[in-house]
């Protein structure tokens, strides 16, 4: 009885704790949008940067992230008043074997002690032979995940910007033409012309199978199959320029933005919201050629408000994401700009519990148990162990760092954008490999 009380009373500190969090980014939202109101319009001067920037197809498609609070890539000049509709299509491959993840329960020091010595799939068998109680979480993904988004920006000079941004998305298998270059079977044929055969052990599953398989500790879950096509968020961003410095040749410039996303699916029914700071640096070599440096940084909570009951995908009060954005930028004699340009983004962890090796393969206290011999996952037996299964957990429990290589074309209204994105190797692998295609048409100058 003791003990329960203590766990009530531990509870209770948590929850009141989780409080302050979640308030101070929603006063701090409120109090950047109500400044909106009493902003004024100065008079433009001419800049090197007189165009904004949007990126919508630069956030990996990860089956947890999807559902979770991102923002764009976005810089506006706040000079004039206009809009834009942008549509985007992203598509990754999300193939990751079965995996449990166990969470003893009331370990002593000496048990805990014991547990970290263990490598961790030795851990589950550890806490069967000790009667140690635990809680599970099992995941696996497969197939090609597909976003396409639909982003509307309105412009309000020296006053701010909007963007509204609604996600929808679907699984497939990889067969499709669009998807090869994301298929398995392409995948495969790389690892091969670079020498390493089947270094996931793929080729012991058939092909272009799709599945999202989830269930948390309490026993909730998300299961997709093949084929389904489903809302995803809706997303609100407003952006308001802090500090800048214009010259001839170059331009500083420093916003902040107030970002909340909706939830548009019965997955994961929690709104999000965040904030966020970004510093831009653009400098122009020649008169047709220049260059941008840019960075964002966000913190964001994953459940400002709870609309129904989810299953555990987040366990961080506060979570971080960060973006790197570099370009060179040349201008054709008809006015026209094309770009090429790597930018880096930054996601912590969803979950809770990792200590950071190359191996990913270490955890504080928790097991992690793969697929065995005579098991089945996505309608096949299996008959040896999944090399590099532990990704499947890694892709839960490990920050991801995606790079994203994208071109540009940018007409008088109109601009088109084409990226590729890998994940690093020694971070999460989620996705494998992802490639989007962004069109804007602008109105109103």
């Amino acid at each position: 009885m003791h003990r329960v009380r203590n766990s009530e009373n531990m509870k209770k500190r948590r929850n009141t704790f989780g409080l302050w969090p979640k308030g101070l980014l929603l006063f701090l939202m409120f109090f950047m949008v109500l400044s909106y109101v009493s902003a004024q319009n100065d008079m433009e001067k001419p800049s090197v940067f007189s165009d904004d920037l949007l990126l919508t197809e630069i956030n990996p498609l990860h089956p947890f992230g999807i559902f979770a609070f991102n923002t764009p890539f976005y810089f506006g000049t706040f000079k004039s008043n206009g809009s834009r509709f942008t549509v985007g299509y992203s598509f990754a491959n999300v193939w990751h074997p079965q995996s449990t993840v166990f969470y003893p329960q009331n370990l002593t020091p000496a048990q805990a002690q014991e547990v970290n010595s263990m490598y961790i799939t030795d851990r589950p068998e550890y806490f069967e032979e000790q009667g140690i109680e635990t809680r599970q979480k099992t995941f696996s993904t497969d197939g090609v995940l597909q976003s396409l988004s639909f982003t509307y920006l309105k412009q309000f000079a020296q006053k701010g910007s909007l963007i509204l941004k609604l996600n929808t998305h679907a699984l497939a298998g990889g067969s499709f033409p669009l998807h090869y270059l994301a298929s398995d079977k392409f995948i495969e044929k790389f690892h091969t012309w670079v020498d390493l055969e089947d270094n996931f052990g793929r080729k012991l599953f058939d092909f272009n199978r799709a599945q999202v398989s989830y269930q948390d500790e309490n026993g909730r879950t998300i299961n997709l199959s093949k084929g389904n096509v489903f809302a995803g968020t809706f997303e609100s961003h407003f952006y308001r320029q802090v500090w800048q410095i214009e010259r001839r040749a170059s331009y500083i410039s420093m916003q902040a933005g107030a970002h909340l996303v909706f939830p548009l699916n019965r997955y994961y029914p929690e709104v999000s919201g965040g904030l966020s700071t970004s510093l831009l640096f653009r400098k122009k070599v020649t008169s047709w050629l220049y260059t941008d440096l840019a960075a964002d940084f966000s913190a964001s909570h994953y459940s400002l408000v709870s609309l129904g009951k989810s299953p555990n995908l987040i366990d961080r009060d506060i979570r971080l994401e960060g973006k790197t954005y570099f370009t060179i930028n040349v201008i054709t004699k008809r006015n026209r700009v094309f770009s090429f340009g790597l930018l880096n983004n930054y996601h912590d962890a969803f979950l809770k519990g990792y200590i950071f090796v190359d191996t990913q393969d270490k955890y504080k206290n928790l097991g992690v148990s793969y697929l065995k011999s005579g098991e089945k996952w996505n309608g096949k037996t299996i008959t040896e162990p999944v090399r590099l299964s532990k990704l499947t957990a890694a892709s839960m429990y490990f920050f991801s760092i995606e790079s994203f290589i994208f071109w540009n074309f940018k007409g008088k209204k109109s601009e088109f954008m084409f990226t590729m994105a890998e994940d690093y190797l020694v971070v999460n692998n989620a996705p494998d490999i992802q490639f989007g295609l962004q069109y804007t048409r602008r109105f109103g100058w």
